[in-house]
């Protein structure tokens, strides 16, 4: 029986649900990874009145102690790292975390394209890499020299960065060359980051779950078309 006292719902998949699983696997503490594909779109086929948390999908983290459920991405990660330790003392250094925190949801939102409103077309992919995601990364590169990210104590937003750019390079390779072209800094804080034990080993079940599988669906089926149409 499992000692955990979290159960995270979400597709079977890295994407943002790493970003909290990550949090746990970091200070080694155990969480259930509940979801197929099957039960994650019933979930979200019931209606707001029926849900265990009103939603428009996952990932939902249950707290088995209280009985409490608690969806949205940065909401989940701000709670989890305070349970965690991995939250900062001081209320404007939590802001700050929570900045770059959102700063990788607005990443996500992008390449995922609003969750999938639109679809990519091959010139917007082009101009979004050649622009778009090379400003991302220099926004995260200066939050490093700022000292916002990548300090000796970890928080939850340089766990975040690694989700973000570690999972996009691990299943996106290609953009491994971008990463360390625009981000050196970033590139090495997710290199260290991935070392760390429990974080390979978390990694190491995402590809055991989901292999390169990145944000699922249409979404990447139309990405993974673009992508073979311009390298």
């Amino acid at each position: 029986m499992s000692d955990a006292k979290y159960t995270l719902y979400y597709w079977p998949m890295a994407f943002r649900g790493c970003f909290i699983s990550y949090q746990f696997a970091y200070k080694n503490e155990p969480l259930t990874l509940a979801g197929t594909w099957e039960s994650i779109a019933a979930m979200n086929a019931e209606q707001p009145e029926e849900q265990v948390i009103p939603c428009t999908g996952p990932p939902v983290l249950f707290e088995h102690e209280t009985g409490r459920y608690l969806s949205q991405t940065p909401a989940i990660i701000l709670y989890a790292a305070g349970k965690l330790g991995l939250a900062p003392t001081d209320p404007f250094e939590t802001a700050m975390c929570m900045k770059v925190q959102m700063d990788c949801n607005d990443v996500l939102m992008e390449i995922c394209r609003y969750n999938g409103s639109t679809m990519w077309t091959r010139d917007e992919w082009v101009q979004f890499r050649t622009r778009r995601l090379p400003r991302w990364m220099r926004v995260f590169e200066e939050s490093v020299k700022r000292g916002f990210i990548g300090k000796e104590q970890v928080t939850f937003a340089d766990i975040s960065v690694f989700a973000l750019f570690g999972t996009m390079t691990r299943c996106l390779p290609e953009l491994n060359g971008d990463l360390l072209q625009h981000a050196p800094n970033v590139y090495q804080l997710c290199k260290r980051m991935g070392e760390t034990p429990s974080l390979a080993k978390a990694v190491e079940l995402d590809e055991q779950r989901a292999g390169k599988t990145y944000c699922g669906g249409q979404i990447e089926r139309r990405f993974g078309r673009c992508w073979r149409e311009t390298i």
